[in-house]
């Protein structure tokens, strides 16, 4: 425990010395600091100095006592890499919190109280967060009676308690409503009625906790927010059959040339589709057996619902890091990612304000002819060109700008062959020499093909 705390204060320090860049969230940004530490010895050496005057002061005592006896160039690798070790958290850190009072080491007493909810004595979010984590390990994904193609629920009306599916505890029993598949469990030992004399019979539609934690969890993972319109245009190409993926269907139809083909480039996610067609199979048994029509609108509906929860979450964490009761959202990242792409074209492609507003549907202003400017894009470049140095610094911009222009270069020197085989090898991640065979191979039987037909029309 002492151990633990010692490393806590030293984590506090490490935020105060490098400020800002360094933060809360460093679980995202803490590898792009250290990259930045491993490349840039003015910003070490400015570190470093803060650190010796806050020592002075008598600051960072856990940072000093951690570094005393050390060598200057040990102290050295310590700002360039070695302060990694200590701020990110290590597999395995954090102490079990059953082993210290009240619970002293009976799991059970400590599981219930979890259940029941903990997060008023644990100031760790980490540590919080892999209590969970251990005990959704543990307990696994429930789902589906597989023997009766059922799904399991939550015990009625607690949501306290550990999770143990219905069919589990007394006597249960399941009962579908109508025609539409929805399955309610009745458990038969309810609550006793005191006025009444005999338990009560409780209804439960309730999914059990951990297994709606752990598809939360799988669906931030795998899920990705896809165009469900353009999606559907393509559904009937790429529904698998029995046995089937949605990336053989995927790659099959990627093959042709045709429309299907420009909009699956469009839509990049074959993993998170296949995510999709993974949650229906197990939790429609017969979902194959369905026809066609059917099995595209659940993958379509499913996608959709995918699209609302992550974009749920993502306004949950940014109201979390910087949203403010009664006020407007952050700005829309749409708006900022426009701002980059103008600024990108104005750095990297060259073009004037008018090209710019052209290429990104702006308006320009009436007087345009006379002032030749156009405050709004150029307003959008700023702001871009802010977000972009705020990022990679004024120098990494620059270097960054200097990299697309070269690899612009380099495109624009390759056959329009390889070119396909390079966007085809990033949309389905296969090696692009794979991709360059294969389309080469169907370049040269198409072309044998377009031989044989002019050699069949000119003949006599």
């Amino acid at each position: 425990m002492q151990r633990e705390d010692e490393a806590r204060k030293r984590f506090e320090e490490l935020k105060q010395l490098f400020g800002p860049a360094f933060g809360p969230a460093l679980e995202a940004y803490g590898r792009s600091l250290a990259e930045r530490l491993l490349e840039d010895e003015r910003l070490r050496r400015e570190i470093r100095e803060r650190f010796e005057r806050g020592r002075a002061q008598d600051r960072f005592p856990a940072l000093s006592e951690y570094l005393a006896g050390r060598s200057d160039n040990e102290v050295e690798e310590f700002f360039r890499t070695g302060w990694v070790s200590v701020a990110l958290p290590q597999p395995g850190a954090a102490g079990k919190q059953s082993s210290h009072a009240p619970w002293k080491s009976n799991a059970d007493a400590y599981r219930e109280d979890l259940y029941s909810g903990m997060a008023f004595c644990l100031s760790d979010l980490r540590s919080f967060a892999q209590e969970w984590l251990e005990e959704l390990a543990r307990v696994g994904y429930y789902g589906m009676e597989e023997a009766l193609g059922l799904p399991l629920k939550q015990q009625a009306d607690d949501l306290s308690a550990m999770p143990g599916p219905l069919p589990l505890y007394g006597e249960a029993f399941p009962s579908r409503l109508g025609d539409s598949g929805q399955v309610v469990w009745l458990l038969l030992d309810g609550p006793r009625l005191a006025e009444r004399g005999y338990r009560e019979i409780s209804v439960s539609d309730e999914p059990l906790r951990t297994d709606r934690a752990i598809l939360a969890a799988l669906t931030s993972l795998e899920g990705r927010q896809i165009d469900v319109g353009r999606l559907r245009k393509v559904l009937p190409e790429i529904v698998p059959s029995r046995g089937e993926s949605v990336w053989d269907r995927w790659t099959k139809a990627s093959e042709e040339r045709g429309h299907a083909r420009e909009v699956l480039q469009s839509l990049r996610h074959h993993q998170a589709l296949d995510y999709v067609l993974a949650l229906l199979r197990y939790h429609r048994p017969g979902f194959d057996d369905l026809p066609l029509e059917q099995r595209a609108d659940l993958l379509a509906e499913t996608c959709a619902y995918v699209n609302v929860f992550l974009e749920a979450l993502r306004k949950l964490v940014s109201f979390l890091e910087h949203g403010l009761p009664g006020r407007r959202g952050p700005v829309p990242t749409r708006l900022v990612g426009r701002d980059v792409k103008a600024t990108i074209l104005k750095d990297v492609d060259g073009l004037t304000y008018r090209e710019v507003a052209r290429e990104l549907c702006i308006p320009l202003p009436v007087d345009f002819v006379v002032k030749g400017d156009s405050p709004a894009v150029r307003r959008m470049v700023a702001r871009g060109r802010e977000v972009l140095e705020g990022a990679l610094g004024e120098e990494g911009w620059h270097r960054q700008a200097e990299a697309m222009r070269a690899e612009a270069a380099r495109w624009r020197s390759i056959s329009s062959t390889e070119q396909e085989a390079e966007i085809q090898s990033e949309i389905l991640s296969v090696p692009y020499e794979e991709t360059l065979q294969r389309i080469e191979e169907e370049g040269r039987r198409s072309g044998a093909g377009q031989e044989h037909k002019a050699v069949k029309d000119i003949a006599p």
